[in-house]
This record gives C-alpha cells, sequence and structure tokens, in this order.
C-alpha cells in the first residue's frame, strides 16, 4: 500500500475521499484504477436526504506525465439518488 500512497503524491492527489485500487504501467502510458466515495449531500431540488445509489460511474480524466510517461486515471464516481424525488 506504500507504493499507492507514494503515488498520490507523484501525482498531486490531494481529494482525500479518492482511494487508489491498482496502478498498471502499460508500455505507452501508466493506468491508475481509483474510486470516489464521500457522504451524500442533500437534494438540490427537495432538499431531501439522499443515498447511495447501485452503481460507480466509470470515467477516464488524462493526467500529467509521470516520469515522462503520460497517464491516465480511471475513476469510479458514486452517484446519489433522493429518498423523496428519486432524482438521480
Amino acid at each position: 500500500m506504500g507504493q499507492l500512497y507514494h503515488t498520490t503524491e507523484l501525482i498531486g492527489m490531494k481529494d482525500k475521499h479518492i482511494t487508489l485500487n491498482k496502478v498498471f504501467q502499460r508500455e505507452t502510458h501508466i493506468e491508475v484504477f481509483a474510486s470516489l466515495d464521500y457522504h451524500p449531500p442533500k437534494c438540490r431540488h427537495c432538499k431531501g436526504d439522499q443515498i447511495k445509489y447501485d452503481f460507480q460511474k466509470p470515467s477516464k480524466i488524462p493526467c500529467i506525465e509521470i516520469g515522462g510517461f503520460p497517464s491516465l486515471i480511471r475513476l469510479k464516481k458514486r452517484r446519489f439518488q433522493c429518498k423523496f424525488c428519486r432524482k438521480v
């Protein structure tokens, strides 16, 4: 786990809600697999409580070069659904 911590320092990730899962060095780039998860905020529409939605939406984020290689962060972001108005 020490290597993943040093990877976050190298990339410059300062968000405490991002958890690194795996780091792979490919021939042409470095791939970092991470997930973003935090306590759900209040609903924007009705100000009700939200619950965690079933899945995490994956996204690809190109990032700075790490050690001369371009890097790609594959981040899974948590989605939330309102208990009352059911908006995601």
